[in-house]
């Protein structure tokens, strides 16, 4: 199943709220479940982000409506990130003209 990387950087509303924050996360796997999103790690970071998600969808338009519902909520901004093994970048590159 393709993999993602969902970065989140706290809004001002979210940041209002932080104390909260903690509490709401322990909803993000099931949150991402109803898109058919499978979150493999979430992380709270000091970056130029503030948490990253690694998950798993079956295609881009999953992962991308579960980002836009995360953004939704007003708490967070987030950016999606599709990634690919070595094994499906070698396959990429593979795809190149001489």
């Amino acid at each position: 199943m393709p993999l993602y990387f969902i970065t989140e950087e706290v809004t001002r509303e979210g940041m209002m709220s932080c104390k909260e924050a903690p509490e709401r996360a322990k909803g993000v796997v099931d949150f991402a479940a109803k898109f058919n999103v499978s979150v493999l790690e979430f992380h709270f970071c000091m970056a130029h982000f503030d948490f990253i998600m690694k998950v798993e969808a079956p295609d881009d338009e999953s992962a991308s409506a579960f980002a836009m519902a995360v953004r939704r909520t007003g708490n967070v901004s987030a950016q999606v990130t599709r990634a690919f093994t070595p094994e499906e970048w070698a396959g990429i590159v593979a795809r190149l003209p001489d």
